[in-house]
């Protein structure tokens, strides 16, 4: 899916999956994985862009809520943002549970990081 082509079909189509699971957010990877990795698509990084771009719009819009999270893991700083549905009756990230509270939320997105050998 390219940039331009996509930005407002992978709106829409994040905005779906945002209203469908009310009562967990998403964070951009989980967003990529499940609407835009695929085989000769485009590389990771570029395709994490897109779809973090074509969700902040929706926030922009009024179409969706998001709070940021940022953790240390291994001497690396990551940061996520994390997505859910406007029309949840959840104002911020700790609403959703002891899961998204820090520091277990802050542990959760340390696991991001993959290893690739050295």
């Amino acid at each position: 899916m390219s940039a331009a082509a996509g930005s407002g079909e992978l709106k829409d189509r994040i905005e779906e999956l945002l209203v469908e699971a009310p009562d967990h957010p998403w964070c951009v990877h989980r967003l990529y994985e499940q609407l835009v990795a695929a085989p000769g698509a485009g590389t990771r990084d570029d395709l994490l862009v897109v779809t973090r771009d074509a969700a902040e719009e929706l926030v922009v819009e009024g179409r969706a809520r998001r709070e940021f999270v940022s953790a240390i893991g291994i001497g690396v700083h990551c940061e996520d943002s994390l997505y859910w549905a406007r029309n949840s009756e959840k104002r911020e990230l700790a609403d959703f549970g002891p899961e998204y509270e820090s520091p277990t939320v802050l542990r959760r997105l340390a696991s991001h990081f993959q290893c690739h050998g050295l």
